[in-house]
């Protein structure tokens, strides 16, 4: 750019560079880093390619149940504060977990009717077909849970209420095959509107 410093793609070099420096004098000031290291970056890029890509203790890979757990867990207490929430996920970045959070667990919440903010049942949200398929086709309430990917500590107790509802229905139905239809629609309504 205009002032001498390269922007874009970090090179193989200048990746071995920033390293180079960072083990044998530590990272200490940003700002002066990149002059001291031998680049021609400012120290944002520095900073942020050493923190999301370089460290030695960037755990890459899949996420564990475990540590969607704690990101649904520490986002309804502390919303967006990436940062925060990787500080207690060792290894991961708030980068990465803002990304897997917008890609994976947001998009889920929304399928399981939970609003994705709140944190609360959204039954206009709910995707009410998978959870009526899920019930009257010999499921338990375990595997509609396992379906719905629901623990209880991060579902609202209602959302929770409303399964469990819909197993005792189903388990109703085995008894009585011909009634199935009846059962379905009475299910469905009440899903549309909670006070039936």
């Amino acid at each position: 750019d205009k002032n001498g410093l390269k922007k874009g793609p970090w090179t193989t070099e200048e990746d071995q560079k920033l390293i180079d420096y960072i083990q044998k004098h530590g990272y200490g000031n940003w700002r002066t880093l990149p002059k001291n290291a031998g680049l021609q970056r400012c120290g944002k890029s520095c900073r942020l390619r050493w923190t999301n890509y370089l460290r030695p203790d960037i755990k890459r890979g899949r996420f564990s149940f475990e540590e969607e757990e704690t990101i649904i867990q520490l986002h309804s207490i502390l919303g967006n504060k990436w940062s925060a929430i990787a500080s207690r996920l060792p290894g991961r970045t708030d980068n990465e977990i803002k990304n897997y959070w917008n890609t994976h667990i947001r998009k889920r919440l929304l399928r399981m009717g939970i609003d994705p903010v709140t944190h609360s049942p959204r039954l206009d949200l709910l995707d009410i077909n998978s959870i009526l398929n899920a019930s009257f086709y010999g499921s338990s309430q375990i595997n509609i849970q396992r379906l719905l990917g629901m623990h209880q500590y991060m579902v609202n107790p209602e959302l929770l209420k409303l399964a469990s509802s819909l197993f005792s229905t189903s388990q109703q139905q085995h008894n009585d095959p011909d009634d199935m239809p009846a059962q379905k629609g009475q299910l469905q309504n009440q899903l549309c509107d909670p006070q039936i």
